[in-house]
């Protein structure tokens, strides 16, 4: 029985169907993933993750908005904003490096959080998954090398 706030399974699976990432998936594939997906909340303001540290975690945002940031001599610059629908921190858990900016929550955040070794475990064990990243991915590299 879920607790008052949190998504079912069939709510995650129907949530993960609408994001760019997971939407060319399987039902097999979406209950998969939505099924290793924990939900997290994170208020106005909070750091939901450091430039620098060794990411293990990525954020598909269900509610709200993440700025994405990074420290530039000391400056602090919005490289983007994500909202629902949007995922953060795919690259540092698929190249597991540090990561290249800070994750800071505009409002009130609600995510489901998908740590490396689950992800890691979901590209290994269904193909699709790989391809529907491959292509994600792909996009996200065309959009950053239009911004410069």
């Amino acid at each position: 029985m879920d607790t008052p706030g949190t998504l079912s399974l069939m709510d995650r699976i129907l949530f993960f169907k609408r994001v760019p990432l997971f939407e060319n998936l399987s039902p097999v594939d979406l209950k998969q993933a939505a099924s290793i997906a924990e939900e997290e909340w994170f208020g106005d303001g909070e750091e939901i993750a450091h430039e620098g540290e060794v990411g293990d975690v990525m954020f598909i945002i269900v509610s709200g908005e993440v700025k994405v940031c990074s420290n530039h001599d000391g400056v602090e610059m919005e490289i983007a904003r994500r909202k629902a629908g949007d995922y953060v921190g795919e690259m540092s858990i698929i190249g597991r490096e540090p990561r290249m900016a800070s994750l800071i929550a505009v409002g009130d955040v609600r995510a489901l959080c998908i740590d490396q070794k689950s992800f890691e475990g979901l590209l290994r064990e269904r193909p699709d998954v790989s391809w529907s990243v491959i292509q994600e991915l792909s996009k996200r590299l065309k959009e950053s090398s239009l911004k410069k």
